[in-house]
């Protein structure tokens, strides 16, 4: 009987707990936010400008990294968009907007300047990824690294020639991604949200103040 009635108020407990858990959990949730767009800074720096001008309207394009000594190795190697922050930020989500990229990886840079890869992406099937990172990166550098594009197989088609058995490579392979605009945010406290906030409140409550001046 003890058992049972142990059970008993085990049963009417767990929801309780799960329902505050819950409510505890979304209050955690909504006292985060995400930052502004990192890629809008002053100062920000990309190997093509216009993946981080703002502008959904521009296109601009992944860069090959440096041609090797070796043709085929040129030719076969990947393409590039690179974010310098003017200073270090703690990323946490990357939103890239394009309209032929299928796969790439993300890359951060150390202090040291030193490139590591945080980020794999696969199989993408939509013009706007969204990807959040396991943990935040404090770093002032991004790279995307192009693993795929939906473009590739009408390149190799056009640079890829076949002489006696032979290929004959006179280009690239690897077609280069079509990016409008590459996004970088982190998350601010709900102390900075509200900080925010009271500043808009306060600017608002100055320009009142001066139309009612000029009214008067």
């Amino acid at each position: 009987m003890k058992v049972q009635s142990a059970l008993s108020h085990l049963f009417f407990a767990l929801p309780i707990v799960l329902f505050c858990g819950c409510v505890a959990g979304s209050g955690f949730i909504g006292e985060q936010t995400w930052s502004e767009n990192y890629s809008l800074m002053d100062g920000v720096q990309a190997n093509d400008p216009a993946i981080v001008d703002g502008d959904l309207k521009t296109i601009g394009q992944s860069q090959y990294a440096e041609a090797s000594s070796d043709a085929v190795q040129s030719n076969h190697a990947s393409s590039e968009s690179v974010i310098l922050l003017p200073a270090s930020r703690s990323i946490h989500r990357v939103v890239m907007h394009s309209s032929n990229v299928k796969a790439f990886d993300i890359w951060v840079a150390d202090n040291q300047g030193r490139w590591g890869r945080i980020k794999e992406i696969k199989n993408v099937d939509q013009e706007v990824t969204d990807v959040r990172l396991n943990r935040a990166v404090r770093t002032a550098g991004i790279k995307i690294r192009i693993r795929r594009t939906s473009d590739d197989a009408e390149l190799r088609q056009k640079n890829i020639q076949r002489v006696r058995g032979w290929r004959i490579y006179t280009g690239h392979v690897n077609a280069p991604a079509k990016i409008a605009e590459i996004e970088l945010y982190g998350f601010v406290s709900k102390g900075d949200a509200e900080d925010v906030e009271n500043a808009i409140s306060l600017e608002e409550a100055d320009e009142k103040e001066l139309d009612e001046l000029l009214e008067f």
